[in-house]
């Protein structure tokens, strides 16, 4: 399978859902998925629970925004979209800890950038 065929699955998978087609959207995406390595999926896991969230399939989304999470911990749109869902499903307690790990996440990006001697600001 070229790159360039996998980038344009994962382009057709945008635009479709960019117009609508959320249907063939998720399983152009879906495909996609099923040939590249998992190490760098998570926006595209975020992208399949999004489509289940507009669709209220929310356990799907809820599934899909797990995996994003597994693959990449800090992911925090992908714990937005969770807390989101728990809060649908009235489960408040695992809200408020996706919550409370965006604000850590946060915390600690806005401290490396506060701080001088760190390496985001060597040239």
């Amino acid at each position: 399978m070229s790159s360039d065929h996998l980038i344009q699955l994962r382009e057709d998978a945008i635009r479709l859902r960019e117009g609508g087609f959320t249907d063939l959207a998720f399983k152009k995406m879906t495909e996609f998925l099923s040939l590249v390595h998992p190490s760098f999926t998570h926006s595209h896991h975020l992208f399949l629970a999004e489509i289940y969230f507009e669709k209220k399939k929310y356990e799907e989304a809820l599934k899909e925004c797990d995996i994003a999470i597994s693959i990449m911990h800090d992911f925090i749109p992908a714990l937005e979209l969770r807390a989101k869902i728990f809060i649908i499903n009235s489960e408040f307690e695992k809200a408020e800890l996706d919550r409370k790990k965006i604000r850590n996440i946060r915390d600690i990006e806005k401290a490396k950038w506060d701080d001088p001697d760190h390496y985001y600001h060597y040239k």
